[in-house]
This record gives structure tokens, C-alpha cells and sequence, in this order.
């Protein structure tokens, strides 16, 4: 059974996920930025790659861009933008998920990819961030200013911003946490959520096709996810036990 933590890092990582969607459905061929100390175990690397999505993760705590490695939730560690940018141009090309984390200083780092041109779609910043920090970096202003757009989700004084306790876009649709006992309990859980869930629903389908990929502790114990009233009642018809 996963602990209170892992519980709430995957229901963090569903609403990055869904400040995600918010703004385009299928993040393939994009790259998102997150920056500062923790940003690595944010969750934004797994939001990013369960959307289709690159993620550059400038982190300058070494130890703990490197648990995230081991938890999954990035792909690769470098010491070098140059490093970070021949994994990540590839990817993004073809639009294949990548999540680099890079060990530095974050003002260092983005100076220098102000000055290379290289330009994110997004930057996205976690609840357990320093926010102001990072939006009063002149690099950061620098990126805005040449088109970055800024997703955040506590404000500037680190107050946490109240968002997606419905799915993103559709009131009706809450957050739901589903217990399961044991990996092959949830696995078969999860095949009963996407059992009813409409083919189309691309947004919650790769949700959980994706999450146990790049949560590795979301493997066992539990799935959060957003489910209507209805959907709910067909999971309890179907044998599931809330």
C-alpha cells in the first residue's frame, strides 16, 4: 500500500496534468520548462510526459533530481544545458515524451538558454515551488516576453491556487480517489475505469495508461482519477468497492 505521500505526489501530478490539458490536449513536439530547487519531484516531469510532452527540469539539488530518475519521473540526468538540449531536440521532433533534468544553478542556467534562443512553450510551476522566485527572474520575464507562456499553481506570495478539483473544463467530473490492495488489484482496476470511459476520452484514458509508467510509486495501492456521478455508479455495478 503506498503511503499518504505517494497518494498525494499522484493526486499533485493529476492536477499538473490537467493544468496541462487546460491548454492543449496533446502535448507531442512540445517542451515545457519547470525550474528551481525541487522542481524535479514536483511532478511536473510525469504531468509532461503523461501529456506527450518534453520536459526540461532545472533542478540545482542534485539528490533529489536523481530520486526522481529512480522513481521515474525523468528519463535523464545531466550536468549540462548542451547535454540536456542534443537529449531533448530529438524527442520533441518527433514528438516522443522526454523528461531531462538538469543539475544547476537555475538563474546560471537560464541565462544561458536566453541567450542560445532556446525558447519553451511552457513553464509550468508546481504548488511546492517557490513561485516568486522564479517569476522575478529576469531570464524568465526575458522568456515570457519572446512567447512562454506561464502556468502556476500557487501565486506569487506561495499561496496554493485552488484548481481541478473537477477535471479541467467539466464541473461534473470530480476527483476520485479508487483503493486497491495490491498491483494486480489496481492493474485490474484500472482496465474497469478505461472499460467505461468513452473511447474518445483521450484526456482521462491516457491518464491512466500512463500514470503507472512515470509514478512508480502509483503502481500498487490506489488510483486518482476524475469520474462523473454516473461513471462512478457503473464501477460500483461492475464490482468495485469504495
Amino acid at each position: 500500500m503506498p503511503s499518504a505521500n505517494a497518494s498525494e505526489h499522484q493526486l499533485e501530478t493529476l492536477r499538473l496534468y490537467g493544468e496541462l490539458v487546460e491548454v492543449r490536449e496533446d502535448w507531442g513536439g512540445r517542451l515545457v520548462l519547470c525550474c528551481g530547487e525541487g522542481c524535479a519531484a514536483s511532478g511536473v516531469p510525469a504531468a509532461v510526459s503523461i501529456a506527450g510532452g518534453a520536459t526540461l527540469a532545472v533542478d540545482g539539488d542534485a539528490d533529489a533530481v536523481k530520486a526522481a530518475m529512480r522513481r521515474g519521473e525523468l528519463d535523464f540526468v545531466v550536468d549540462t544545458l548542451d547535454e540536456a538540449l542534443r537529449a531533448l531536440k530529438n524527442e520533441v521532433r518527433v514528438r516522443r515524451p522526454l523528461s531531462v533534468g538538469l543539475i544547476a544553478e537555475g538563474s546560471r542556467a537560464l541565462k544561458e538558454m536566453v541567450e542560445r534562443g532556446v525558447l519553451p512553450d511552457l513553464l509550468l510551476i508546481g504548488a511546492k515551488q517557490n513561485a516568486q522566485a522564479i517569476m522575478e527572474n529576469k531570464s524568465i520575464r526575458a522568456l515570457e516576453a519572446a512567447g512562454m507562456a506561464l502556468r502556476s499553481m500557487v501565486n506569487a506570495d506561495g499561496e496554493r491556487l485552488v484548481r481541478h478539483r473537477t477535471m479541467p473544463s467539466c464541473k461534473r467530473r470530480e476527483e476520485v480517489y479508487l483503493s486497491a490492495a495490491n498491483a494486480a488489484e489496481l492493474r485490474a482496476l484500472d482496465e474497469r475505469v478505461l472499460a467505461i470511459l468513452p473511447g474518445d476520452d483521450l484526456v482521462r484514458r491516457r491518464w491512466i495508461q500512463r500514470a503507472s509508467q512515470y509514478l512508480r510509486d502509483a503502481r500498487s495501492g490506489g488510483r486518482w482519477v476524475w469520474l462523473g456521478e454516473e461513471e462512478l455508479k457503473r464501477l460500483r455495478e461492475a464490482g468495485f468497492q469504495d
